[in-house]
C-alpha cells in the first residue's frame, strides 16, 4: 500500500507532539510494507497513492484545499483529528488578540481570523485565488467540509472519539489509534532512575512547546516561593514568541530554560527529575507525559482531555486554571512513590508498532469503502 501523508509545512522546523506522532507512526507502518510519502504541496499528485492521510481537524486553512482535490480525485482518505474542544482554553487561557476576540464573540471570530491569517493571505500572495472560495466557507463550515470528505477518522482515545461524536454529525467509522512511545529509548526494564544530570528529587521538569495552551506561565506562577526548581525543555512556535518572553520575564531564579533536546537527551532528564509536570488546558494525552512515565518519572497532568484514559490512578491531576491546584498536585506527586507499573504498561501497550497496526486497519476500511464522497462540493 502507498500512503500520501499531507502535513503542515513546518512539521520538523517547528516540532511538536504531532511531529513525533507522525514520524514514528510512519516509520512503524513502513516496517509493515506501507510506503509513506510526506508532502505539504498545495497541489499533490494523488495518482501514485492508494490512500491520503490528513492531520489536525482544526487546521482547516491547509486541509480544506486538500479536501477539495481529494474529492475531485476520488481517492480514499483518513484524518487524524488530534482534537479536543477548546472551550475552556478559549475562555480562560488564550493570550492577547485571541483572548480579546473570544471574550467578545466566543471562539468563532478568533478561529476565522486564524483561518484568514494562516491560510488565505499566504495563498493569495501566491496568486491562488481558489483560497477565496475556501475562506468564504468560514471556519465552522470549512471544518464540516473536511469531515464530510474523509472516509475514516483516527482519534487518539475513546474520550476523543466520544467528543467528536457528541460535537459533530459524523457519517464515517472511527478507529482509535492510541498515542505511544518508543520503549527502546524511554523504558528501563529494571526501573532504574539514572540520576546523572544534576539530579535533585525536588527538581521538576516540563517538556513541550512553549505556548499558552501548554500553560507554562501558570506553572511558573504556581512555583513562585515554593522552593522547588523547574527545568523547561522546549521552544516557542512562530506565533508564541511573545508568550515565551512573558514566561522568561516572570520566571524566578528557580526556573531554567533548556531549549530543545533530542529524545536520547530527554530520557536522561526524565530519569533525573523528581516529577514531570504538564498543566496544559487540554492534552490528548501529551506525549511527554507518556515518555516521562515510561522512564519511571512521577507525573502531574492536566485533568482536561484524555489523560485519565491513559494514566488512570497512577498520575496526579491538576486544574490548569488554578495555580494552587497545580502546586498541590506537584506536592502529592513528590510525596508518593513513583508508580512502578505505569512504565511497564506504557512500554507494553502504547507503542508505535501498536499504533501502526491500528492505523493499517483504518486504511483497509477506507480503501474498501471510500471514494463515495468524491465530486461533492
Amino acid at each position: 500500500m502507498r500512503a500520501l501523508w499531507l502535513t503542515r509545512p513546518d512539521l520538523q522546523t517547528s516540532p511538536g507532539g504531532d511531529t513525533t506522532q507522525i514520524l514514528e507512526t510512519a516509520a512503524a507502518l513502513e516496517k509493515r510494507d506501507v510506503v509513506v510519502e510526506m508532502s505539504s504541496a498545495r497541489r499533490p499528485d494523488f495518482d501514485r497513492f492508494d490512500i491520503v492521510h490528513l492531520f489536525h481537524l482544526d487546521r482547516v486553512w491547509e486541509n480544506v484545499g486538500w479536501c477539495r482535490q481529494i474529492r475531485a480525485a476520488g481517492v480514499p482518505s483518513v484524518l487524524s483529528p488530534i482534537y479536543w474542544p477548546s472551550d475552556d482554553f478559549d475562555r480562560n487561557g488564550r493570550e492577547g488578540l485571541g483572548a480579546a476576540l473570544t471574550q467578545l464573540g466566543g471562539a468563532g471570530p478568533y478561529h476565522y481570523l486564524k483561518l484568514l491569517h494562516r491560510g488565505l493571505l499566504p495563498l493569495l500572495e501566491r496568486g491562488e485565488l481558489t483560497a477565496l472560495r475556501d475562506a468564504g466557507r468560514g471556519y465552522r463550515l470549512a471544518r464540516r467540509f473536511v469531515l464530510d470528505t474523509v472516509d475514516v477518522l483516527l482519534p487518539n482515545s475513546r474520550a476523543e472519539r466520544d467528543q467528536l461524536e457528541a460535537r459533530f454529525e459524523l457519517h464515517q467509522p472511527l478507529f482509535v489509534v492510541r498515542n505511544a512511545v518508543n520503549p527502546e529509548t524511554f523504558f528501563d526494564d529494571h526501573g532504574v532512575r539514572q540520576l546523572d544530570v544534576e539530579s535533585d528529587p525536588c527538581t521538576l521538569l516540563y517538556v513541550g512547546r512553549i505556548e499558552p495552551r501548554k500553560n507554562q506561565l501558570m506553572l511558573i506562577r504556581a512555583l513562585r516561593d515554593s522552593g522547588l526548581r523547574l527545568r523547561i525543555i522546549g521552544r516557542a512556535g512562530d506565533f508564541h514568541r511573545g508568550y515565551e518572553r512573558r514566561c522568561r520575564r516572570e520566571a524566578g531564579p528557580n526556573v531554567e530554560f533548556l531549549g530543545w533536546r533530542t529524545p536520547q537527551e530527554l530520557q536522561r532528564w526524565y530519569r533525573a527529575s523528581g516529577v514531570h509536570v504538564c498543566p496544559s488546558w487540554y492534552e490528548t494525552p501529551g506525549l511527554a507525559s507518556l515518555e516521562a512515565a515510561c522512564c519511571g518519572c512521577p507525573i502531574v497532568v492536566t485533568s482536561r482531555g484524555s489523560t485519565h484514559e491513559y494514566f488512570g490512578d497512577q498520575a496526579e491531576y491538576c486544574d490548569p486554571g488554578d495555580a494552587h491546584s497545580i502546586l498541590t498536585a506537584i506536592q502529592r506527586a513528590l510525596e508518593r512513590p513513583a508508580p512502578s507499573s505505569l512504565g511497564h504498561t506504557i512500554a507494553a501497550e502504547f507503542t508505535w508498532e501498536a499504533a501502526a497496526v491500528e492505523t493499517l486497519e483504518a486504511y483497509d476500511r477506507a480503501v474498501k469503502t471510500g471514494t463515495g464522497r468524491s465530486g461533492r462540493t
